[in-house]
């Protein structure tokens, strides 16, 4: 299940499939563990695309990638930072299922515009705007 490597090569890391596997098997409890650990990445993601916003005068992103998007944790703090395209990339289909079901406050539309399923390092670029 684990990527090769030798010296001056990709350091070894798991395979895209041991990935999906695993976050596909804690999908459904990914967000309760989470919050159990007070986990605030997602919070400060937002804050630090908040603090980019505002040093370039309140103009919010035209479009936004957001790469292991998981459950959509990021989402809502994303969201309101981009009038534009949000995407959410993961390699694991059961958590962008659950991303699926996130919607704009108050505005029943979904949070993000676009869900792929991909291996981050085997994106490309044309993928995000088709």
């Amino acid at each position: 299940a684990w990527g090769g490597g030798s010296a001056g090569s990709t350091p070894n890391r798991a395979s895209p499939q041991f990935v999906q596997a695993l976050f596909d098997d804690f999908s459904e409890t990914f967000d309760a563990k989470l919050s159990a650990l007070s986990y605030m990445v997602p919070q400060l993601i937002g804050e630090t695309v908040g603090a980019l916003v505002a040093l370039h005068g309140g103009v919010p992103f035209s479009s936004a990638l957001d790469a292991g998007c998981g459950t959509g944790q990021a989402g809502h703090f994303l969201r309101p930072l981009v009038r534009g395209v949000l995407v959410g990339v993961d390699v694991s289909e059961k958590m962008l299922a659950r991303a699926a079901n996130l919607q704009i406050a108050g505005g029943g539309q979904p949070l993000y515009d676009r869900l792929l399923a991909r291996d981050l390092l085997q994106l490309q670029l044309p993928e995000l705007s088709a």
